[in-house]
């Protein structure tokens, strides 16, 4: 239940409403417990026709000596009344106890979003994106019932039960005791299936974000799936997860309904005991309201056993809620942190090594530093370490040994917020957000004004196809950017990257996807944006990087040849290998 009381620290900042919903419970189980009360005031008015007489109330003799005797007509008033604010209270209890609800878990997703947003990029390596949707949809909305309808339950029925024991003894007298003695054997099935629930639950979740991931990888890449006409064997595979979901789901089902029937039957065995005695023994008035107390009784027993069930199946939500915010970034600021604001003078790696968690080493030795404004090429064969070495420099993964240093300084010492406010990044795989061109290309400077998007999109050529869309810069991308050609959404990136104005920048192939104008164009636009700037440029396509300064060349993490393109041509080796398969092929 540790799982389930960490839930439940969600509520806590709602205290008022939470006793406000408390309070009102009272007042809820006050009044059904006087619905047994109000059927014996009926019956009572039926066996006397005009007058309701209530002599000598048992075991209230003390006070009440003589006779309560009102007018027949003012039952319907009671009844009225009775329902009246048994109902009004009902209301404002859930009603405040909905609000509770929505708002943890509101607060839940929020948590579990952040945190994920805010974990490293190894933690998102282990893992599929499609799972991870699915504990912010599915799970969380899985402990929904958790928090509103079971606290409001477990506030509420409790409640029931007390006020209306009472009552049970009040008209029953000693033959409610074999009602009563059937309440510890209710606790068995209710346990026993609740931890059944749970396993069953956990396994459900489990294969409802195998679906999420599997929709995801396949509508991600259909043109892939429709270009091998794979459409049919992508179905057979989903109709076979959702089928495993499917039986999990259905045993969840008959787990909770099942419990409650049994509850129903045990509750009515003791009932029917209670009646078998009292049934010649009470007057019709006092063993209907003993007979409708025994039904009041028995039915929060039957929604706490629901109770039961959903807190399982919000356990095992919990668990894999809790799984995730209880991971830790790897890549974190350390104590006392600097905010680096002095210009960069110098970036070194010394002798930095790397591994993944696979174990097999990608960078071996790397030992160099660039001055600023200088423009370093890493080129080499896929697989050399090349992407690998620049994301050290954002801190996306912290070297096993070794370390880079900007101005002398290690960039571990370094507030994150201030290395990557450095640094501006281009990938080879674009990526766009559902948002306009210009909150796309301002994505890292959100308060930059309408002229600088402008001048920015311009630097990367961009400017014209923008201009020509519906709605020019306020044009919704739509997911991906997808309506967009591949050079379109490079330049547009380059535009992102450019605005942000970086002391840094990282370019991992920027051109990759753009067509030989494009890349002209793109080409000169880059140089103009690398002057002042220190620039690593990854590199397949040798022609991008013919005015770097230094070229890096790399093989299996190490760096094995270093120069100008001139250079390393005339050196041989490697580089022109490189080189000749791309212009001499």
């Amino acid at each position: 239940m540790s799982i389930y009381q960490r839930l439940l620290q969600y509520i806590k900042p709602y205290k008022g409403r939470l006793i406000i919903a408390i309070l009102a419970s009272q007042g809820f189980a006050l009044f059904t417990a006087l619905v047994s009360a109000t059927l014996y005031i009926i019956i009572n008015g039926l066996q006397n026709k005009h007058e309701v007489v209530i002599r000598q109330i048992p075991r209230l003799e003390w006070l009440f000596r003589d006779d309560i005797r009102f007018p027949a007509s003012w039952i319907p008033i009671i009844m009225v009344a009775v329902f009246l604010f048994r109902s009004l209270f009902e209301y404002i209890s859930q009603y405040q106890m909905a609000s509770v609800g929505i708002r943890a878990i509101r607060q839940v997703r929020n948590d579990l979003y952040a945190h994920l947003v805010h974990l490293s990029h190894d933690f998102y390596s282990r893992g599929r994106t499609g799972d991870y949707i699915s504990r912010i949809l599915n799970d969380v909305g899985s402990i929904q019932g958790a928090i509103t309808d079971v606290v409001s339950d477990l506030v509420k029925q409790p409640f029931v039960i007390l006020y209306n024991i009472p009552m049970v003894f009040f008209w029953g007298g000693k033959y409610a005791l074999f009602a009563v003695m059937i309440f510890p054997l209710v606790a068995v099935p209710i346990i026993y299936l609740g931890r059944n629930l749970r396993r069953t639950t956990k396994k459900m979740q489990e294969r409802a974000a195998d679906i999420t991931a599997f929709i995801g990888e396949t509508l991600a890449g259909i043109h892939v799936v429709k270009g091998f006409n794979r459409e049919e064997q992508s179905i057979q595979r989903f109709n076979a997860i959702n089928k495993t979901v499917f039986d999990f789901f259905k045993k969840t089902v008959r787990i909770t309904l099942i419990q409650r029937p049994l509850i129903e039957v045990l509750g009515a065995g003791g009932a029917a005991l209670a009646v078998w005695f009292a049934l010649e023994k009470l007057p019709p008035d006092r063993f209907g309201a003993f007979v409708i107390s025994l039904f009041i009784f028995y039915e929060p027993l039957k929604k706490l056993s629901k109770v039961n069930s959903t807190i399982q199946q919000s356990i095992a939500a919990g668990t894999r809620i809790f799984e995730i915010i209880d991971s830790k970034p790897s890549i974190i600021d350390r104590p006392g942190a600097l905010n680096f604001k002095e210009p960069v003078r110098e970036i070194r790696y010394e002798r930095v090594n790397f591994t993944y968690e696979t174990g097999k080493a990608v960078l071996k030795e790397i030992d160099f530093n660039v001055k600023a404004g200088e423009v370093v090429a890493l080129v080499g064969m896929s697989g050399s370490g090349k992407t690998t070495l620049v994301n050290l420099l954002p801190r996306f993964y912290d070297p096993n040994g070794g370390a880079i240093r900007i101005n002398g300084q290690d960039i571990r010492d370094l507030s994150l917020l201030s290395l990557r406010d450095l640094i501006g990044i281009v990938n080879q795989e674009t990526v766009l957000f559902n948002m306009t061109v210009r909150e796309n290309i301002a994505f890292g400077d959100p308060d930059a004004s309408l002229e600088q998007v402008k001048t920015a999109a311009r630097s990367a050529y961009a400017d014209h196809f923008i201009e020509a869309m519906p709605q020019s810069y306020d044009t919704p991308l739509g997911e991906r950017g997808l309506k967009l050609s591949g050079g379109q959404r490079q330049r547009l990136s380059i535009a992102r990257a450019l605005l942000k104005n970086p002391q840094i920048l990282i370019f991992d192939e920027a051109t990759s996807h753009l067509d030989t104008e494009s890349e002209r164009e793109v080409q000169k636009a880059l140089e103009n944006a690398m002057q002042g700037r220190t620039v690593f440029v990854i590199a397949h396509r040798l022609s991008t990087i013919q005015r770097a300064d230094r070229v890096f060349v790399m093989q299996e993490g190490r760096i094995i040849q270093e120069g100008t393109n001139d250079s390393l041509l005339k050196e041989g080796g490697v580089y022109k290998r490189l080189h000749d398969l791309q212009f001499n092929a």
